[in-house]
């Protein structure tokens, strides 16, 4: 069987796709190696998205753009995939997983992408033993604790903040001269009694002992000055990189893997796009994502009924 589209991945840009073809009518196949709603549910509030002006919870938006999705019934496989075979001269696009063979005239890729790790030592031992991604999810086992944040946009000096609820101190630790996030969150931030903001800032090493984080070590700006500070985990929360490795080889990525677009979100193989994060030149935003689910899916329609002629 031929699809329509297949829609690899179900992050804010797949699930706008597939609300927006299964409201043209096509037979929209989506495949998502995790969980529904890419990482929406992990978001404990997202600010900047439009609608919301006093912001919204990942969870509630994640469920909001399932449901516009799911409205129109497409199949859903909880699969990884793990090749793409274009196909040549208007032929379907053949996408090869770990269970079995699928077929498509057009391609929307959304596939996220996987937390961004700091590249220095004691980062693999303390890894899930000190070291969490997800505010969200693991806030909670941090309570009383004094703990600290890598990184300085929007999402890390939200989850600072409400990372106090639990933690008796929260240390925001950035190597810029100042945050990346918007004026009014970092105010929040700077006023927060519980919450200490250390700009210029670069995290060296994770140091603990019985397989368990004790500290963080850090070098201080042009100063070169060290010093490692006690805490009791630490929130890396430092952007993503691409989950693009199975691209690799069927059209063309940027030097940090991420999948090269026209202004049609068209990647450099016909009939196959690309939305959201993945994508060359993303803002990492929301508002963004969803605005490269409607480019693409508009492509995609085209190319789908030139197909059919």
């Amino acid at each position: 069987m031929t699809h329509d589209l297949i829609i690899v991945g179900t992050g804010p840009a797949g699930l706008t796709a597939g609300a927006y073809a299964g409201r043209s009518g096509l037979d929209v196949l989506f495949f998502e190696r995790e969980s529904i709603g890419g990482d929406l549910v992990n978001r404990h509030e997202i600010r900047s998205y439009p609608g919301f002006p006093d912001g919204v919870s990942g969870t509630e938006l994640r469920s909001k753009m399932v449901e516009a999705a799911e409205a129109y019934d497409p199949d859903v496989e909880l699969d990884t995939v793990e090749q793409i075979d274009p196909g040549a001269d208007g032929a379907p696009h053949v996408l090869h997983t770990e269970g079995g063979e699928y077929e498509a005239h057009a391609v929307i890729l959304s596939p996220g992408g996987t937390d961004q790790r700091l590249g220095v030592p004691g980062e693999e031992t303390y890894e899930g033993r000190g070291i969490f991604h997800c505010a969200t999810c693991d806030g909670p086992l941090y309570r009383d604790e004094r703990i600290a944040v890598v990184g300085g946009r929007n999402h890390a000096v939200i989850d600072a903040v409400f990372l106090t609820e639990y933690a008796s101190e929260v240390v925001v630790l950035d190597s810029e001269p100042e945050l990346d996030a918007d004026a009014t969150i970092v105010a929040e931030a700077e006023s927060h009694p519980d919450v200490e903001i250390h700009t210029e800032t670069t995290v060296t090493e994770f140091v603990g002992e019985d397989g368990l984080l004790e500290g963080v070590a850090v070098e201080r700006g042009a100063s070169g000055e060290t010093e490692t500070l006690d805490v009791g985990g630490v929130n890396v929360n430092v952007g993503s990189v691409p989950n693009t490795d199975f691209l690799e080889g069927t059209l063309d990525l940027d030097t940090e893997g991420r999948i090269v677009v026209d202004n049609r979100m068209e990647t450099t193989v016909p009939g196959i796009y690309a939305a959201g994060d993945a994508r060359q030149g993303s803002p990492h935003e929301i508002a963004a994502a969803v605005g490269d689910g409607t480019t693409a899916i508009m492509a995609a329609k085209d190319h789908i009924a030139r197909s059919a002629e």
